[in-house]
């Protein structure tokens, strides 16, 4: 188990992004037949790996001087919490995953806590590799019309095109 100092925050939140990309690209893998569905899973999940790699790229630019305090809601519980819902939604098996259903995850995903940490994060880097790696991630903002989108284009039951209506 690891202990307070051993959390790294730009490590941590690295990996769920990453573990974010796995859950959509199981969701791709279970629409290999349906090619649209397939290639808007598949982008998602590339997105999160953007989400992953503008992370780690923000540890290796930031130096000591410019780091800001970081935001007391990026924490190893806040971590720990987001892990165990994303690995839940890995566990469930394929078959039991319908469109409907692949929407309701990535919903659940997107309402998350996990796009205010990605924003706390880039902050704590300091203001100019905030700024510059912003320019490189597709936003949470992005990838909410774009589910936005999708629901309304695959998707008829009403309490899921509601709920993307809602997306800001």
């Amino acid at each position: 188990m690891s202990t307070k100092s051993d959390f790294d925050p730009l490590e941590r939140f690295a990996g769920i992004e990453r573990l974010a990309g796995k859950v959509y690209f199981k969701l791709s893998d279970l629409f290999l037949g349906q090619g649209e569905l397939r290639n808007f899973w598949w982008q998602m999940a590339m997105d999160e790996e953007q989400h992953a790699s503008v992370l780690i790229a923000c540890k290796t630019l930031m130096d000591e001087a410019s780091q800001q305090p970081l935001d007391p809601s990026v924490n190893a519980e806040a971590a720990h919490r987001l892990e165990t819902k994303l690995r839940s939604y890995l566990n469930t098996p394929g078959r039991d995953i319908s469109v409907e259903g692949a929407f309701e995850i990535a919903l659940e995903m997107e309402s998350s806590e996990l796009d205010l940490i990605y924003a706390k994060l880039l902050e704590s880097c300091g203001p100019r590799v905030a700024k510059t790696m912003a320019k490189f991630g597709v936003t949470g903002g992005e990838q909410r019309a774009k589910l936005k989108a999708a629901i309304l284009r695959f998707c008829t039951e009403p309490k899921l095109r509601t709920a993307a209506q809602e997306l800001e």
